[in-house]
């Protein structure tokens, strides 16, 4: 046997223990992610409604302002 063909078999050993190994963990039908995905949600959602809340505010400050001007001119 060549040096090539006992590094091809040990390789191909290898891979078919790993392959073996893999099949007996258990496998979840239900994905892990779901909880970082509805904690991303609500941190997108918070910054959202913090930012409506402050454009509202601008634009409320900056409408009465224009709406004050206009009266008493």
């Amino acid at each position: 046997m060549g040096p090539r063909l006992l590094l091809a078999v040990c390789l191909i050993l290898l891979v078919l223990g790993c392959v073996v190994q893999g099949s007996h963990l258990p496998q979840n039908d239900e994905p892990a992610s779901p909880a970082l995905l509805t904690k991303v949600q609500e941190s997108l959602s918070s910054y959202w409604d913090s930012a409506k809340a402050a454009a509202q505010g601008l634009y409320n400050n900056t409408y009465l302002t224009a709406v004050d001007e206009k009266i008493r001119y």
